[in-house]
């Protein structure tokens, strides 16, 4: 089976929707939103209410809490800050209703999907380095565990229950002894100096993943969030990937 894994939406709707068409044409089967449908951008009902419609599986993102109420935003960014209070505003009833029901982590042996990290999902964890990553491995017992929320994609392999390295490339074939921690990047706001919208492609009957990149509309998307007053820096960062 074909799973497209995605993640980071971020209230993006152009870049969603390239996504989704590359899905279409490489033959995906089932589509799997990591979380963080919305937040930082102008469009969160239409990306959630797509998220919904087209997805199997879609788990709860720190902004998609934030935005729900459940918890403070006194640990995000200014910009963030401000962003997802405009959300809290902007969120339409079928929005929250949908976002209300999400699970923190699911398994689909051999496949963990989770937003942040197997350790403890509820807490936000953020795998940003190869210890963090290392650590990681000891909450999933699957072959391969997704996780998006840093925006920076990466494929980190265990062999043999012993030894851990970064793949040089954004693309990795699992052998018999090896499970692998595969972050997603983000569909809305890559921050890997890359402006292009990311997912990762994860064939389970070759047992491959391949992170896929996707150009979008970038201008259209930074006009509809300049006419909504949102701030330069986060409507400027969209052309950087950072």
């Amino acid at each position: 089976m074909k799973y497209g894994i995605y993640s980071d939406i971020h209230s993006n709707l152009e870049a969603l929707e390239k996504v989704l068409e590359t899905m279409e044409t490489m033959g995906v089967d089932r589509r799997i939103c990591l979380g963080d449908a919305v937040g930082y951008g102008a469009n969160p009902n239409e990306c959630v209410n797509l998220i919904k419609n087209v997805s199997s599986v879609t788990l709860l993102g720190n902004h998609d809490s934030v935005a729900l109420g459940r918890e403070s935003s006194e640990n995000f960014n200014f910009y963030a800050r401000k962003a997802i209070e405009w959300t809290k505003e902007n969120l339409d009833k079928p929005s929250v209703d949908f976002l209300d029901k999400l699970p923190y982590v699911v398994d689909e042996p051999p496949l963990t999907f989770v937003h942040a990290s197997p350790r403890s999902p509820v807490d936000w964890y953020y795998i940003t380095s190869f210890d963090d990553a290392i650590d990681a491995f000891s909450f999933f017992s699957e072959k391969i565990c997704f996780v998006g929320h840093t925006h920076i994609p990466s494929i980190v392999v265990m062999e043999n229950e012993q030894s851990f390295w970064v793949s040089e490339t954004l693309s990795h074939k699992l052998q018999p002894n090896q499970r692998i921690l595969v972050n997603v990047g983000s569909v809305g706001q890559p921050r890997d100096r890359i402006p292009l919208a990311s997912w990762c492609l994860c064939d389970t009957t070759a047992m491959t993943v391949e992170i896929v990149r996707v150009t979008y509309d970038i201008p259209k998307t930074q006009d509809r969030m300049r006419r909504l007053g949102f701030a330069e820096f986060l409507i400027n960062r969209l052309a950087e990937g950072r």
